[in-house]
């Protein structure tokens, strides 16, 4: 494999316990779009003590963060579910943005009695997914300005899944964002997304205990004339990749290997499935 500039690694492997890895991953915000249920799950425990069930991704994430944030309409979404599973008192978002169309009043009203901050952002030129990431930045840098904090992984729940341009919105969003954040990754309930940027010597770890070993390098930005791997089943050793030709979707980390490493000359999505 080439020699790059830099390394940097992606480890889910936060996303277990991300209390136990704060020193990894320092600064967490989760944002939520406004997407169906079945895309983010907050699931009913069995037995008299606890309405949320601990294991679950995304509730694993938001409670662990520092910054919780709904755009616009899927707060009505965190609402709607957190009362099917009696955990409106446990589950509020602590900013909800967006240009507030879709908000509920019932909805609005609740939160704002909680505490949680409703900013409303009538530019038509972005998109609430941009607004939200926006303010998150916006916070990021008064926090580093005041505390000298590090940058924010940013985790959107919610992203991929619905309307094929809304989708690719998401995907322009990592191109627009992801050098200003830790990190950056969409998640729906059956993938994820990141943004693999080139000259970059990239280690990906991933969590199994939510993510399974399928997995794919896709050249969404247009052709990535060399990509090397190793830690894949199907290895890439300099090809080129691009619509038209070579896709590495359907591959596989290789059982006898915990981390993938990646190397290209162009941007490229890698993106894993999440375990049923």
């Amino acid at each position: 494999m080439a020699i790059s500039s830099s390394t940097k690694t992606h480890s889910n492997l936060f996303w277990t316990d991300p209390a136990e890895f704060r020193a990894s991953v320092p600064r967490l915000a989760v944002l939520l779009l406004n997407a169906p249920h079945g895309s983010w799950h907050i699931k009913k425990q069995i037995g008299p003590h606890s309405k949320i069930h601990a294991n679950e991704l995304f509730w694993n994430l938001w409670s662990n963060a520092h910054i919780t944030v709904c755009a616009d309409g899927g707060a009505n979404r965190l609402y709607d579910r957190s009362v099917r599973v009696e955990a409106l008192d446990v589950v509020r978002p602590q900013y909800i943005k967006g240009d507030l169309d879709s908000l509920r009043d019932d909805v609005r009203e609740f939160y704002a009695q909680k505490g949680t901050t409703i900013i409303q952002d009538p530019d038509q030129d972005t998109n609430d997914l941009d607004k939200c990431l926006q303010l998150i930045h916006d916070l990021q840098e008064q926090q580093q300005g005041v505390e000298n904090k590090g940058k924010f992984s940013v985790m959107i729940f919610g992203a991929m899944g619905g309307r094929f341009d809304q989708e690719m919105q998401s995907i322009n969003a990592l191109f627009r964002w992801s050098e200003r954040f830790q990190q950056i990754v969409l998640l729906s309930k059956e993938t994820t997304a990141r943004l693999l940027l080139p000259g970059i010597h990239h280690v990906i770890e991933p969590n199994f205990h939510f993510e399974a070993r399928t997995c794919g390098l896709i050249p969404i930005a247009g052709a990535c004339t060399s990509t090397t791997t190793t830690g894949l089943k199907w290895n890439l050793n300099g090809q080129e990749m691009k619509f038209g030709g070579l896709v590495s979707s359907s591959n596989h980390v290789d059982d006898a290997h915990d981390a993938v490493h990646v190397e290209s000359s162009h941007p490229l999505i890698w993106t894993t499935e999440l375990k049923k």
